[in-house]
């Protein structure tokens, strides 16, 4: 080994405990840093470490085997964490078992004197070479410690979260147990429901029949006629679009409209036949003193709200209540009870108002035939009725009143020719009437109707007499 091999080419450390001096060239050698201390309490207390402590126990002074033993015991009693190389100087006539027993006592090597930088520096390179190991390996000890403790730590904390983890899925399973039993508990609660909700739709189909035959008992003149206006209703509400729910409160309404007459004074059908002449619309504001007949008049203009007061009493009846109510309220504002006019009239209560005029009309002795009831009709658009109402009775009247006396047929707007008659007065999406039944129309009728259908679109199908 030459001094090439030191790790990166650092100086070797050398503390020199002894009272002779020993070659110049170590302490004046480049690669080495030399130190020298006569006693060795001075040097063991001394903070610096050496790499390599050269002891010169046996100087021509008369120091002994003993005080090599006591230096190397003081040297011994330092921790070093990493200890320097213990070289002793021995006399140059000094026997090979001598040399052996200083190995033994724990010295590192034997340097006789004279001895050079480079030798020692020879020497000392497996020792600064096994320094390095062993500070590498203190390192990596340290290192493979923490990781160690790291994965003491780590395994604590996965035990933990373990623990945390079992907890938790108790707690899930504990919770999914809960929503199994909410779940079970909805189920049974939604058949339940299901069954109180069918057993309450037959309850009020029951109740509903059971005022319908009071109604027909005791109220209609015409038997049939709730059944009738219902089936005008629901056309009406098909073409305008109604869903299921509106639908039935529509049909419910029609069949049970008349059960405010089972309240009226008197014998409910002789009011049901005043209801269906041709007397003029009572005024309500009349005093008392204007006799029996306007008294009767004025319970028959009442009836609605004394039958909608009924009904809104009695579950899923209520909302044809609200149809009910309104069902003598007039297009022109002049009816009751609080005096609506045409848009502000809640739609179901305008269809049914149309309805149950049509079925009336119907039964007046002086309408004979379709067209006598389409001309009755559109006297009471603007009027009684809606007059959009009016344009889909009178579409009504054609495609299921009409009979073989009544022949009509159904065209477009620009099918329209010179000379043919309109079936059904003829009225715009806005109620607007452009035309009466039984007009003929010439070229300059038609373009006028063809203008408006621009702006204000009338109905899809003109019903023209064949």
């Amino acid at each position: 080994m030459d001094d090439n091999t030191l790790p990166d080419n650092t100086p070797v450390s050398i503390l020199y405990i002894g009272t002779r001096m020993p070659e110049e060239s170590l302490s004046q050698d480049s690669g080495i840093i030399f130190n020298a201390c006569t006693d060795v309490t001075a040097a063991v207390a001394s903070a610096h470490r050496p790499d390599i402590v050269l002891m010169d126990p046996f100087p021509s002074g008369g120091r002994s085997l003993e005080t090599a033993a006591e230096w190397l015991s003081a040297f011994n009693k330092k921790k070093f964490r990493f200890p320097p190389a213990l070289f002793i100087i021995v006399p140059r006539n000094a026997d090979q078992a001598s040399a052996l027993e200083f190995l033994g006592a724990g010295f590192d090597e034997i340097v006789e004197l004279p001895v050079s930088a480079r030798e020692i520096r020879l020497r000392a390179g497996i020792y600064l070479e096994k320094n390095l190991i062993e500070q590498k390996m203190s390192s990596g000890e340290s290192s493979l410690k923490r990781a160690f403790e790291y994965l003491d730590r780590f395994k604590l904390e996965v035990k933990q979260l373990k623990t945390e983890l079992m907890d938790e899925k108790n707690s899930l399973n504990a919770a999914l147990k809960q929503v199994q039993q909410m779940t079970d508990e909805r189920r049974r609660l939604k058949e339940s429901l299901a069954g109180l909700k069918e057993n309450l739709t037959l309850n009020m189909e029951g109740f509903g029949q059971i005022l319908y035959s009071l109604i027909r008992r005791r109220v209609e003149t015409n038997q049939g006629h709730g059944e009738r206006v219902a089936r005008i209703a629901s056309f009406i509400a098909k073409e305008l679009g109604y869903d299921e729910k509106k639908l039935d409160d529509l049909r419910k309404a029609a069949m049970l409209h008349e059960v405010g007459l089972l309240f009226m004074s008197g014998p409910p059908c002789k009011a049901k036949a005043e209801k269906n002449g041709t007397e003029e619309k009572p005024d309500i504001n009349e005093s008392a003193g204007s006799g029996p007949a306007a008294y009767d008049k004025t319970l028959m203009l009442q009836y609605p709200v004394k039958g909608a007061e009924l009904l809104d009493q009695c579950p899923g009846f209520e909302d044809s209540a609200r149809i009910i109510r309104s069902l003598n309220e007039w297009s022109d504002g002049t009816g009751y009870p609080d005096g609506l006019k045409r848009r502000y009239i809640p739609m179901p209560s305008r269809i049914l108002a149309g309805a149950d005029e049509l079925e009336s009309l119907r039964d007046r002795k002086d309408i004979r035939d379709t067209e006598s009831l389409l001309k009755a009709l559109e006297e009471l658009a603007g009027v009684r009725l809606d007059p959009v109402i009016v344009g889909w009775l009178e579409k009504y009247v054609v495609s299921h009143l009409g009979g073989d006396s009544f022949r009509v047929r159904g065209v477009r707007v620009e099918q329209l020719e010179p000379g043919m008659e309109l079936g059904t007065a003829l009225f715009t999406a806005t109620g607007t009437k452009l035309f009466t039944s039984n007009t003929v129309l010439t070229r300059e009728a038609i373009d006028k109707i063809i203008q408006y259908n621009r702006e204000y679109p009338v109905d899809e199908t003109v019903y023209i007499k064949v």
